[in-house]
């Protein structure tokens, strides 16, 4: 009796300890490259660059972007590292995606990309500073990763004037570079291949071990102060006047690695 009473507390010890391990596993902690690394061989900004090829080669209604498609569309033939989220272009989205075990992935916190395609006859220089001068004006930033904040910052007049914003390290302006647009393209814009420049703050994994992860990134924007660097009402034109209707965008993602 004695030894049947033995077997079954230490039975109930180890299925406890394995309880627990599996409970520790899941929630592993998240380590990310420095913004100043190479993850894989490419520095942020050449990861930033093929996130916008992958995330631009998708037609509109066949993409995540607009929960259109699964988290993973287009990514088996990328031959790539690192596993991208989408964003959404404002609001509230939440999504579950299947991550290969291994993999890194890429958060955009908030982000913007804009072609000539979007604006014509306009030119490199002049997008150049569209896109930055949007995002000079980020007024918040979140991450939050298994119920861990690791970034929570907010900006009252924009994140360019802030002087401790450990955000701001993450922030990747891009050179010009080549995309494709399909049929159907996301934005609105006709097919064929444009000019792009790309400006955001976007954080790269380590891969991540077999587990779930949640995963919750917000970013918002409030234009306002000196506009004497950019065309403001082309500005207003293409990217909306911000000083009346401000861009925010809540994202929930919930991943599962295996």
């Amino acid at each position: 009796m004695k030894s049947f009473y033995y077997s079954a507390v230490i039975f109930s010890l180890i299925l406890i300890l394995s309880l627990n391990s599996n409970s520790v596993f899941s929630i592993s902690p998240i380590e990310i490259f420095p913004p100043d690394s190479k993850p894989f061989g490419l520095s942020y900004e050449e990861h930033a660059i093929n996130y916008w090829k992958w995330q631009a080669s998708l037609p509109i209604d066949r993409s995540p972007y607009k929960d259109n498609a699964e988290c993973g569309t287009g990514q088996t033939d990328l031959n790539s590292s690192i596993f991208y989220l989408s964003g959404g272009g404002g609001g509230f989205h939440e999504r579950t995606c299947n991550v290969p075990l291994g993999k890194a992935v890429l958060i955009p916190l908030i982000h913007i990309n804009l072609s000539d395609k979007e604006v014509p006859n306009t030119s490199m220089e002049e997008i150049d500073k569209l896109v930055k001068f949007d995002h000079d004006h980020v007024t918040t930033l979140y991450l939050e990763i298994n119920g861990k904040k690791i970034i929570d910052e907010k900006y009252d007049l924009g994140i360019i004037l802030a002087t401790d914003s450990k955000a701001a390290e993450y922030r990747t302006h891009t050179k010009i570079f080549d995309i494709v647009f399909p049929e159907n393209a996301i934005f609105g814009v006709s097919s064929g291949p444009a000019k792009a420049i790309a400006d955001g703050f976007y954080i790269i994994t380590k891969p991540l071990e077999k587990g779930t992860y949640d995963v919750i990134f917000k970013g918002s924007i409030f234009c306002r102060g000196d506009t004497s660097s950019i065309n403001y009402e082309l500005y207003k034109r293409i990217l909306g006047d911000c000083l009346q209707t401000p861009f925010a965008q809540d994202m929930r993602y919930k991943l599962i690695v295996e």
